[in-house]
């Protein structure tokens, strides 16, 4: 293809360039900018932060233990009532 033939193919030049622009077959860098802002905004509203979530892990770990240690003494209670009314019941 040389020069003198470029004049053929002008119009078929300028009509694939025009499709191309209209429907945006290649991307922008504002376009890349504009979805990448989206995409942290979608992240923000959907994850959490690692700090916030392990000083939530620890919490939630730290309650556990507590309530481990509260149901001990509860079923140490429940224990020494049964025993109690199973002694009445024998007496």
């Amino acid at each position: 293809m040389n020069i003198e033939n470029l004049g053929e193919f002008a119009p078929l030049i300028v009509v694939v360039l025009v499709f191309v622009w209209q429907h945006n077959i290649f991307v922008r860098p504002e376009m890349l900018e504009k979805k990448h802002r989206e995409i942290l905004e979608d992240v923000k509203k959907t994850f959490v932060e690692l700090n916030a979530y392990k000083e939530f892990q620890a919490h939630v770990l730290q309650e556990l233990e507590n309530n481990r240690a509260d149901m001990k003494e509860i079923r140490s209670g429940v224990d020494e009532i049964k025993k109690m009314l199973q002694g009445s019941k024998n007496d």
